[in-house]
Parts: structure tokens; C-alpha cells; sequence
């Protein structure tokens, strides 16, 4: 599949159930089954703790002054060698390193709105 909506839409389609843990109920870490969404099958693809690797430090925060006012944009992605830690093969993955920048390489030339900056 060439892109996180196609890879979420057979997830829906096929009916597949992911783990998750209900934030909102506190106390209990219970794993939770149901339909995924969008971002989860994003992170999937994405998130390199599903190649095995430990990373820290992936987003970050901006200040910029509006209206004389100081405001705090986070949750910032950091250019890879920008991050403060990665550790490749720190655990066992779901899928290899191999695969996780061959899935990023394919999402981001195939994403849209983007303008000219995709070879799509």
C-alpha cells in the first residue's frame, strides 16, 4: 500500500481490532481491542518504537511573541538528527528498520497537499 489512508482503510475493511489503553479510565491498564483510526494506522507505519528503536526527543516546542503576547507552539516534529536519542534495535520490532524508512519514504512521497515539494 502506498499510503497511511490506504493502510487504514483495509484495516477497517478486513475488520482487524488494535490494542489500546482507555486514557480516561484511571487506575486500570487494561488493553482495550476496537477498530482503529486514522492515526493509529499512521503511527503503525510511522512510529519507530514499532521497529524496535527507543527514540526521545522527536517533537519539540517554539516560542514566538504574538500581539505582544508570548505563545508556545508544541508538539513540533524534529528532523531525525535533531533528536535527542535513538537507539535502532533496541527491542524486538513488528516490522524491521528497513521497513519503517521504506514506509516513510513511500508516505511522504505519496502524501498530498504538499504542493511540489511530493514527487507523488
Amino acid at each position: 500500500m502506498q499510503s497511511n489512508r490506504q493502510v487504514f482503510l483495509s484495516l477497517r475493511s478486513d475488520q482487524i481490532k488494535l490494542p489500546y489503553i482507555n486514557p480516561r479510565i484511571s487506575g486500570q491498564q487494561q488493553v482495550l481491542w476496537k477498530p482503529p483510526v486514522y492515526t493509529t494506522g499512521s503511527n503503525l507505519l510511522t512510529n519507530p518504537v514499532y521497529a524496535g528503536a527507543y527514540a526521545f526527543g522527536r517533537t519539540g516546542s517554539r516560542t514566538i511573541i504574538e500581539n505582544g503576547r508570548k505563545r508556545i507552539g508544541r508538539g513540533r516534529r524534529k528532523a531525525r538528527s535533531d533528536w535527542a536519542v535513538l537507539l535502532v534495535d533496541h527491542h524486538e520490532g513488528i516490522l524491521s528498520w528497513a521497513d519503517l524508512e521504506r514506509n516513510q519514504r513511500l508516505i511522504t512521497d505519496n502524501a498530498n497537499g504538499r504542493g511540489m515539494m511530493v514527487r507523488g
